[in-house]
């Protein structure tokens, strides 16, 4: 399974099983000291709880790269 075809699952799930995906994706990242992405992903829990799309995977990796 390519990364792709793993973010294409995971932004199907509903939004509680996509907030404690991250949850413990978290709780493996090396980035969980980075206070900007915590930021970032926090955001992303609020707006998937409340049923909003997702931000694109286009423009979630270009933000990542410009940091």
């Amino acid at each position: 399974m390519t990364a792709r075809e793993i973010l294409q699952a995971a932004l199907a799930l509903p939004p509680d099983e996509r907030a404690r995906l991250i949850d413990e994706a978290r709780g493996q990242s090396p980035l969980e000291d980075d206070d900007a992405f915590i930021d970032m992903i926090n955001e992303r829990i609020a707006r998937a709880e409340a049923g909003e799309p997702g931000i694109p995977a286009e423009r979630v990796f270009a933000e990542l790269r410009r940091r």
